[in-house]
């Protein structure tokens, strides 16, 4: 089975530099465009299902490739970005200013929680739990999915897929519409390419 995963397109709190997590913005009409373009570089690709978080950024997102390459749409809440809590509106500036030394301690204490967030431990477990879900459907080895998510969620998806730490989460660059080709064998998953962005590079 090839997982073909790829981050929402832009929203205008990305323009911003603005921490997103559970907020649910909407696309900017590049964020659509971007959408179109992955489509058309996803036609021809062995993808049987869209899966895709339940914000709507992805949701939209989703729908957009759904309809041009004729896939169904299936939204699960286990692909939701981590929620920030209190840090979610603010800039990473912003953050450290008002929450000091907390945004280090989150990405080095996978435990530690912003306030009224999200751990990286329970984003894992939300991943597995779906990890787990795609491969007792039983897809065929030259069949694909496409996976819908979000920055921090694509990069865990990644790694879990990959057997790699949760420490080399900052390791991977996730851009708009990136796109992410994984081959899950029996022995040992494949890396087939990372955030691919040609299809929306001006």
């Amino acid at each position: 089975m090839f997982v073909y995963i790829a981050r929402h397109g832009e929203t205008q709190w990305n323009i911003e530099g603005r921490t997103q997590g559970a907020c649910d913005i909407g696309l900017t009409d590049k964020g659509r465009t971007q959408a179109l373009r992955l489509a058309r570089r996803l036609k021809g690709l062995p993808i049987r299902e869209i899966y895709c978080s339940d914000l709507k950024r992805a949701v939209e997102t989703a729908s957009i490739v759904g309809q041009e390459i004729g896939a169904g749409l299936v939204v699960t809440p286990l692909l939701r970005e981590a929620s920030f809590g209190e840090w979610e509106g603010h800039t990473i500036g912003e953050i450290e200013r008002i929450f000091p030394g907390q945004l280090t301690r989150w990405y080095d204490d996978h435990t530690f929680c912003a306030p009224g967030g999200e751990s990286l431990s329970c984003v894992r477990e939300r991943i597995r739990k779906f990890i787990d879900q795609i491969k007792s459907l039983g897809y065929a080895e030259d069949e694909g999915i496409l996976v819908v998510s979000h920055a921090l969620t694509c990069k865990v998806l990644i790694l879990e897929l990959m057997n790699l730490p949760l420490s080399y989460v900052r390791r991977i660059k996730q851009d708009n519409t990136g796109l992410t080709a994984i081959k899950v064998l029996p022995e040992s998953n494949v890396l087939i390419f990372l955030n691919e962005t040609y299809h929306v590079d001006d």
